[in-house]
């Protein structure tokens, strides 16, 4: 009998990332022939321009004031979506309200390799924790073969910093050092933090089995051929699975995705966030769907109707999971995290938020989960906008229309449930 291979591809930035890495996990703890291959994709970066929650506070009544037929303002703000041109259309500004206001001009990507060494240290942080998680060596892969195709639609003025949440309070100090000097200055130093935190982070768990390495996608490729059964589930581009189908092994792969929206109300940018990665390669999978063994796909709002205690996946997942609930969910500083000045039981006790990857996992890993209705949809693409529209017929969805909510031990028994359910 052959292996059964899971593919988990994400960016894994995000708490809802973690918590769904949680639960495949738990998942699969007691399948002997099951393998999780870990998968990140890269993302692109610009180190050195993060500001302040101050900043972005001034920003965004600015745009309130000058621009209220842009949109909803955050969204203009995290997208980056004011120009020089709108800018310097308002009368009798100052020159600081001007600056201010060029803080939501999305600003252009650093080079190639600075997204790397982002991408190597997150994954070092990844590999430490499923190491722990799994009380096994893990080894961690990164596919660098799509970056060029990859697209970040995030303004990274205000990009949330996840390497920051695990570092320590030296690294911290010395990161907050480095964004007092001038640019160049600042560059050089952030490239030399980047890479001493990646060798700390290194030599506390490379010397125990674990390891970072690039992906090879021939190999991966060959590893899909041999499996006696392949579940991707997805969280990122959709750049991996056309490549599958360029090399032939689509049918053998059964997708389960976090990806696209029948209703752009709910997200941020123009286009779902995963397919703004990268809209070609979802144009070009949803156009060939019908290649894989299977395609499921978790839209938006069946991905975020359902709330879990911030808590509950900290009893879970342990120090790890509540640091990036924190981080993100909660805004924290990192400073105050690596100090103990903050705790999710001391200050956000009763704090619940979605978690869309792990919703959208969940459908995969048990069957009936929040009792959603199994639906169909088809793409439609509104001037380079990506929508889908419910049908009768199409790429299978989940549609799970009613919000459910887990309080504390609800989430626990929840992820304790797929354990039992895998034995």
């Amino acid at each position: 009998m052959g292996e059964r291979i899971i593919i988990l591809y994400n960016d894994s930035i995000d708490s809802d990332n973690w918590a769904a890495q949680r639960a495949v996990i738990r998942a699969t703890s007691r399948e002997s022939n099951t393998r999780i291959i870990w998968i990140f994709e890269p993302r692109q970066v610009s180190l050195g321009l993060n500001k302040s929650a101050e900043q972005q506070s001034r920003c965004l009544k600015l745009i309130i004031k000058h621009f209220p037929d842009h949109g909803k303002p955050f969204k203009v703000l995290l997208g980056g979506l004011l120009t020089e041109k709108d800018v310097q259309s308002v009368p009798g500004l100052s020159e600081e309200d001007k600056e201010t206001l060029r803080l939501a001009i999305k600003p252009a990507y650093g080079p190639q390799e600075d997204a790397f060494l982002h991408r190597e240290l997150v994954a070092w942080d990844h590999a430490a924790a499923l190491n722990e998680w799994l009380h096994a060596p893990v080894e961690v892969l990164i596919d660098l073969d799509g970056f060029d195709e990859v697209e970040n639609p995030v303004n990274l003025y205000f990009h949330r910093q996840e390497e920051l949440v695990a570092r320590s309070e030296k690294e911290l100090l010395r990161y907050e050092n480095i964004m007092e000097e001038p640019v160049p200055k600042r560059l050089e130093s952030l490239r030399e933090w980047y890479k001493t935190c990646t060798k700390t982070a290194e030599e506390q768990v490379g010397g125990i089995g674990n390891s970072v390495t690039q992906l090879k996608l021939d190999s991966l490729c060959e590893t899909i051929r041999s499996a006696e059964s392949v579940l991707f589930l997805g969280g990122a581009s959709l750049g991996i699975l056309e490549r599958f189908i360029e090399k032939g092994v689509a049918n053998k792969v059964k997708c389960h995705l976090q990806i696209g929206t029948c209703d752009l109300a709910l997200n941020l940018f123009p286009n779902q966030f995963n397919i703004a990665l990268n809209p070609k390669a979802a144009t070009f999978v949803f156009e060939h769907f019908s290649d894989f063994a299977d395609f499921v796909v978790v839209p938006s709002h069946s991905a975020q109707n359902a709330q879990y205690s911030l808590v509950g996946l900290k009893k879970e997942g342990g120090p790890t999971m509540e640091r990036r609930c924190l981080g993100f969910n909660c805004g924290e500083e990192p400073l105050k995290m690596a100090r103990d000045q903050v705790s999710l039981d001391n200050n956000y006790p009763d704090k619940t938020a979605p978690m869309s990857d792990l919703t959208a996992f969940l459908y995969a890993l048990k069957p009936g989960f929040g009792d959603a209705k199994q639906g169909y949809v088809q793409v439609e693409n509104q001037k380079g906008t990506l929508i889908f529209r419910r049908s009768d017929s199409g790429i299978k969805m989940y549609d799970l229309e009613a919000p459910i909510k887990f309080g504390a031990d609800e989430v626990v028994k929840l992820l304790d449930s797929l354990e039992k359910e895998s034995g």
